[in-house]
């Protein structure tokens, strides 16, 4: 019973790291990328003045009112995904590969006849992608704190949860606490018998590995109008949503008090929201459009959250028995999430039929973020969270960024051949103490006939990350480095008069 107690005590401590929602969780699902078709992927998503494209009513949807003929388009592609790791000192890569499907919808343009200004209106509806969350890592290095002799282990997390208990109290394997006292994995600090430390001190390594899967997407219906070729009004009701699924292996040993410690958790989120987008294109002259936009925060009224942990303990001195497996489901969690609103500003210069170039502007505000809680079900238990230490933690760690994307097709009928960049502004203050900013490179080509086109695109995404095992001052963070490539294949077909 008292080693039952033991594992238990250590795997509270540790579901205390995995299972939080917290701002991290915020901001992943906040955050977009660059994908939808391969047109729109060759040009790093810079296509938000110039439009008719399909990915567009995810960013402006006035783009909808440039289309003159209806349309349907497909995309698959697979990404490539290659993490590199650095902690104290080792580095370890990792890669992972995925088929996705990047977008299917369908554009049905409608001309409106008889001398009025009012050209076409438009109507469409489909699913773009918006983020992919298909990685895996390795992390591993030796326990080093400050110095070569100097560790951190997982007890030194465990331990401060036992400060302010006199240690002639403790009940010997009656709390959680108390029982990995009674196996020497924790003991007091000289001269104050009211606070705890490890009493694990031995150099050893340790390890991570992490598979993460799924996505992020929305359903969308649009609709638009061309006013006398110069304006175009759009809006899109867009339905978000997710599925996200973390799965961990952490590691450790020591030469004394036990041989290994191996922690397994897998955290599975799925949310559906609402939002809508407006956008305004204006044509003052041939070679040139510009164009606003607006997102409303997007509100996912039911994020619901599933644990599951198995904790593993191998030969602990002392104990009644040499190994321990303990499994432990903490059930489900539901919470509320908004995400930011965004504002774009685009201008594309057009060359009669030999190409344009695009220039987008978004500012994302992640300030805005926010998580909050109603009375639900965790763990078969009335439960309640008011995230108010989250949401101190977004107004102090986030910011708002700002995102430029350039893109350039040159026109050769009936090939096209493009190029794009895009880079985000770090959304991490400096109190954060990381770097979150995030590099794209593009390229691709595009053949096209009266009714059917056929384009590819290769993109090439850089961003950098760092994180902690468990939340301990001493230990120091791990950086990870990531390379996202995706190859891209879009079908589509063009329906009605030219011209029409």
């Amino acid at each position: 019973m008292r080693n039952r107690q033991l594992m238990t005590a250590l795997l509270v401590a540790m579901c205390s790291i995995a299972v939080a929602q917290n701002e991290q969780d915020a901001y992943r699902y906040s955050q977009d990328a660059v994908y939808g078709t391969a047109r729109n992927m060759a040009l790093s998503g810079s296509m938000g003045a110039f439009g008719a494209d399909f990915s567009t009513l995810s960013t402006n949807p006035a783009s909808i009112g440039l289309y003159k003929r209806s349309e349907f388009t497909f995309t698959p592609f697979v990404g490539a995904t290659k993490v590199r790791s650095l902690y104290n000192g080792t580095s370890s890569s990792a890669r992972r590969y995925k088929f996705l499907l990047g977008n299917i919808g369908i554009v049905r343009a409608f001309t409106l006849n008889g001398g009025s200004k009012w050209k076409a209106f438009q109507l469409a509806t489909g699913y773009n992608q918006l983020a992919d969350y298909n990685t895996f890592s390795v992390v591993g290095g030796q326990n080093l704190a400050f110095g070569a002799n100097s560790y951190t282990n997982f007890f030194d997390f465990l331990a401060p949860q036992g400060n302010g208990k006199d240690w002639t109290t403790l009940g010997l394997g009656n709390t959680l606490f108390d029982t990995a006292w009674y196996h020497w994995l924790i003991d007091t600090i000289p001269g104050d018998p009211t606070k705890y430390k490890s009493n694990v001190s031995d150099s050893f390594n340790q390890r991570q590995t992490m598979l993460t899967k799924g996505s992020k997407g929305e359903y969308l219906f649009s609709g638009g109008a061309n006013y006398d070729d110069k304006l175009f009004f759009g809006a899109t009701l867009a339905i978000p949503f997710f599925d996200y699924t973390q799965s961990r292996v952490y590691s450790e040993g020591a030469n004394n008090s036990y041989d290994s410690l191996i922690f397994t958790d897998e955290f599975r989120s799925r949310g559906t929201g609402i939002n809508l987008k407006l956008g305004l294109i204006y044509q003052p002259v041939a070679f040139m459009r510009v164009g606003v936009g607006f997102h409303t925060p997007t509100y996912y009224g039911k994020v619901k959250d599933t644990y599951e942990q198995v904790l593993t303990l191998i030969n602990v001195e002392g104990a009644d028995s040499n190994d321990y497996e303990f499994d432990y489901s903490l059930g489900n969690f539901n919470y509320t999430l908004v995400t930011p609103y965004k504002v774009t500003a685009n201008i594309a210069f057009l060359f009669r039929h030999f190409g344009f170039v695009n220039i987008d502007y978004e500012m994302v505000d992640y300030k805005t973020m926010g998580l909050s809680s109603n009375v639900d079900n965790f763990d078969n238990s009335s439960y309640f969270y008011d995230f108010a230490q989250e949401n101190i933690n977004i107004d102090n760690y986030y910011r708002p960024t700002h995102t430029i994307r350039v893109g350039a097709e040159f026109v050769v009928n009936p090939i096209s051949f493009r190029l794009g960049y895009s880079y985000m502004s770090n959304p991490y203050t400096p109190l954060s103490d990381k770097d979150g900013s995030r590099h794209t490179f593009s390229g691709g080509i595009g053949f096209k006939t009266k009714c059917f086109f056929m384009d590819f695109a290769y993109i090439y995404r850089l961003s950098q990350d760092k994180n902690v095992f468990y939340n301990v001052a001493q230990i120091a963070p791990y950086k990870t480095k990531m390379v996202n490539q995706n190859f891209v294949l879009t079908f589509g077909w063009k329906m009605g008069r030219l011209g029409s």
